[in-house]
């Protein structure tokens, strides 16, 4: 897979999720190297996290995968082609962890797949959410008037 190519991250996923491509890589600094993570968010937009910068909820879920043997997740082969949307198949790569499919997988080496919420998509967008709003709109629909 080119990530040169990437089009559809973040794809519509059941009620209000997302599920969000994250390449993971390494980037040498000075005397030693260091994972890079690539969220590809939309629009042709991607955001590179170093680990200390990665947000809570996505290492997390990182870490919730790699608890799982690569062997267990189907994987692509180094050598094989695929396409992104491959990777969004979850049936594929779920089938002995069907309690993944609300988290994540891990699609190759480098490639993972992270579940997330539309709250959480907007947070990596860089979209700040007043929950007071959705607080008042959801108590004003709630509300019968007399």
């Amino acid at each position: 897979m080119r990530t040169e190519e990437i089009v559809y991250s973040p794809r519509p996923f059941l009620n209000h999720q997302h599920l969000v491509l994250l390449e993971m890589g390494i980037v040498s600094k000075s005397i030693h190297s260091l994972p890079q993570y690539n969220l590809y968010v939309g629009n042709n937009t991607k955001r590179i996290f170093l680990p200390s910068s990665l947000p809570s909820f996505i290492q997390l879920k990182l870490a919730m995968i790699n608890s799982i043997p690569k062997e267990d997740w189907n994987l692509f082969g180094h050598d094989e082609t695929f396409l992104e949307i491959d990777c969004y198949i979850y049936h594929r790569y779920t089938k002995n962890n069907p309690e993944f499919k609300n988290i994540g997988w891990c699609v190759s080496e480098g490639i993972y797949v992270i579940v997330m919420s539309e709250d959480e998509l907007s947070e990596l967008k860089g979209i700040s959410i007043d929950p007071r709003k959705e607080s008042q709109a959801e108590s004003q629909t709630h509300t019968q008037r007399t």
